[in-house]
């Protein structure tokens, strides 16, 4: 009976060590954010283009925006793959992302008016 409640005492306290929660992700989202955003739009505009020249098309999009951040392809998939290990940190990046695509739509609109 006395094995049981060690055991049970054992694990009571490994339970009470363990951290609720995601933490703090080891990546910056609010500056991954951004940059996660003009990719989003580089592909929406990638998705107009015609068939023939789309992937293609799609890479230079991909390309100049990376440049334009500052970042490499392998870079940004290192980063990326960090943020994937955590389902709330998906999350947060792309809550983030969605509502910077949101102002930038608002103020766009707000400048056809």
């Amino acid at each position: 009976m006395t094995r049981l409640i060690t055991l049970f005492a054992f694990l009571l306290t490994l339970a009470s060590c363990a951290q609720s929660g995601a933490g703090e992700p080891p990546v910056n989202i609010r500056e991954l954010a951004p940059l996660v955003a003009d990719l989003q739009l580089a592909e929406a505009i990638s998705a107009e283009i015609p068939v023939l020249v789309r992937d293609s098309m799609r890479q230079v999009y991909f390309d100049r925006t990376l440049a334009e951040n500052g970042t490499s392809r392998a870079e940004f998939d290192s980063l990326l793959w960090i943020v994937r290990q955590e389902p709330a940190w998906v999350d947060s990046l792309y809550t983030q992302v969605g509502e910077i695509l949101s102002r930038r739509q608002v103020g766009r609109e707000g400048k056809k008016e």
